[in-house]
Formats: C-alpha cells, sequence, structure tokens
C-alpha cells in the first residue's frame, strides 16, 4: 500500500487475518466432522447410546452396537469429562479407545486403576425380567430392535411401531429398574385373569437378543383425554371396579386415567399392589382423595400425551 507505514500494513493484515480465521470457524461448526479432520473410524456411526444413568462416580450406558445391545459401567469421573457424559457422541468417542472396545462382549466395566484405564467385559449380566414367576401365555415376544419408534413419551416409555400395529412399550433401561417392571406386569397379569378391561390391553415382552433379556412390554394405544374434576363420577367408578378386582392403585394422579369411548382407563401400576398385602384403609383413602387429584394443576405425573 503505497504511502503507509510498514507496522500499520501489518496491523491491518493481521486484523484481516483474525476476521476471516473467525468466519472460518464459524463456517467449521457446520461442516460434517470427517470435513473437519476427524478420522472417519473415530465417527461411530454404527453406534449408538439409547439410554444413560449418572451418579456421582458410577455412568451406566445402555448402547447400541451394529444388530446388538450392550450395557457399560463407568467407575471413574475421571474417564469422561463432565461436558462428554450426557452427548452419546462424545461419550462414544471417548469409549472407542478404551482397552477391549472391539471384543465381543454384553457388558463392559471399567474403571481407573494405577496402570492406567482397565476394562472388564462381562463383570455383570445383563438385566431381565423373571418370566418363570409371570403369567401371560399368550403374550408375544419381540426382538426391540424390530421396532420402529414413532415418538417418545418418557425416559421408559415411547410409541412404536411393528408392520402395521402401534403400540406402547414401557421398558426398564437398567437393573435397578427391572423391580418395578416386573411388578407392574404381575399386576397386568391379574388384571387380565379377573378380567378387568378398563386398562390398556396387555400385547407382549420385547427381548434384547435373547428371551432371557427381556426387558419391557408392549401395551395396546388407546386414544382419550386426560380428565378433569367433572369426570369424577366415572373415575371414581372405574377405581371402585379396580378395587373389586383386588388390586389398589396407589398413585392416582389424574395423568394414570384417561377419558375413552369406552370410558375412563388406568395404567401406569408400578406401585399397585392386591388388597391383602396393602394398608388397611387404603382403597377408601384412594376414593377419598380423588377428587383433589383430578382438580390438582400441578403437573405432577404428567409424561405429555401418553395415548
Amino acid at each position: 500500500m503505497p504511502g503507509m507505514s510498514h507496522p500499520f500494513r501489518w496491523q491491518i493484515w493481521r486484523a484481516f487475518w483474525l476476521l476471516m480465521s473467525s468466519i472460518a470457524q464459524g463456517v467449521s461448526s457446520l461442516l460434517p466432522l470427517p470435513a473437519l479432520g476427524w478420522s472417519a473410524t473415530e465417527v461411530p456411526y454404527d453406534e449408538e447410546v439409547l439410554s444413560l444413568d449418572l451418579e456421582e462416580n458410577d455412568f451406566l450406558y445402555r448402547i447400541r452396537r451394529n444388530s446388538r445391545i450392550v450395557y457399560v459401567s463407568v467407575l471413574d469421573g475421571g474417564i469422561l469429562p463432565p461436558d462428554y457424559r450426557t452427548d452419546g457422541f462424545l461419550v462414544l468417542a471417548k469409549l472407542q479407545n478404551i482397552p477391549k472396545w472391539n471384543d465381543k462382549w454384553k457388558t463392559l466395566t471399567v474403571r481407573n486403576t494405577a496402570q492406567g484405564i482397565e476394562s472388564s467385559p462381562d463383570e455383570f449380566p445383563p438385566h431381565g425380567l423373571d418370566l418363570g414367576q409371570l403369567n401371560h401365555p399368550s403374550a408375544i415376544f419381540v426382538n426391540i430392535l424390530d421396532l420402529t419408534t414413532v415418538s417418545r413419551i418418557s425416559y421408559r416409555l415411547s410409541r412404536v411401531r411393528h408392520g402395521d400395529e402401534t403400540w406402547v412399550l414401557k421398558i426398564a433401561r437398567f437393573k435397578h429398574e427391572i423391580r418395578s417392571l416386573q411388578h407392574e406386569v404381575s399386576v397386568y397379569s391379574k388384571l387380565m385373569e379377573s378380567g378387568f378391561s378398563f386398562c390398556p390391553k396387555f400385547i407382549g415382552f420385547v427381548y434384547e437378543e435373547t428371551k432371557d433379556r427381556t426387558i419391557g412390554f408392549l401395551m395396546e394405544e388407546i386414544s382419550g383425554r386426560t380428565p378433569g374434576i367433572q369426570d369424577l363420577k366415572d373415575c371414581t367408578e372405574t377405581v371402585r371396579l379396580l378395587h373389586e378386582h383386588g388390586i389398589v392403585h396407589g398413585d392416582l394422579n389424574k395423568y394414570n386415567f384417561l377419558v375413552t369411548e369406552e370410558g375412563v382407563k388406568l395404567f401406569d401400576f408400578e406401585v399397585s399392589a392386591a388388597q391383602e398385602d396393602a394398608d388397611p384403609g387404603s382403597t377408601e383413602d384412594e376414593l377419598k382423595g380423588l377428587a383433589a387429584r383430578l382438580e390438582d394443576e400441578s403437573r405432577i405425573g404428567r409424561r405429555g400425551s401418553l395415548f
């Protein structure tokens, strides 16, 4: 630039360079990772984090690897940085570098030792329902990877499609959730045996790889609306019928009811109990508290649109 001193020309070029660098960084955030210098092998396109459960120094991950579902327990907070732990892509990018990742296993336990990061295959077994304790002779069994997710209702509930059918799926993502799921399925068994029809129809079981890894159940999808106080009479009738069939629900928030063309239906039996096992007076307590539950505007128990 004629007539311009050398130091001033340097300041202009430096400002221009910084401007172009910032633009390039902004554009790079929109590009696919391989275009930014990532190796294709570092991008786990055939793997997906399905579920996670994070404690202070104990991180559980449920992961799809091609046509398999596996579980990883990370027992040291230093292995995964805080900003990685809930990002499925970053979790997998980090885990792919640990020992034995590419071996064949069902579960993998990862910990820090004096020698560095170590991993132990199949230190704990995959979880599953105890099918021998459940009575659903007409139930079907479906591999979870044969289901197509239509929408997610909550972290354990989703709408799924199988062929021409659309159902609601409920799962136990990890071992600590299997007990409540086992209990709910047993309640459904009792209700089906007794002929109680004011709940979603039980369709069948969902498993991962083999039936000894049954981790969920399917129920019919029904249409309806959440009740209000104007539906107190019909809701009371359904609850009385439930009691007559020997079950105390245990969690009668209004989002566990659905007003349908066939009447008011109930669902979510995880904390339900047989009357002989329930506290004395629990049936009357449920009925007495029902009006307040239907008037409640706190949204406690709401999952989104369930059915």
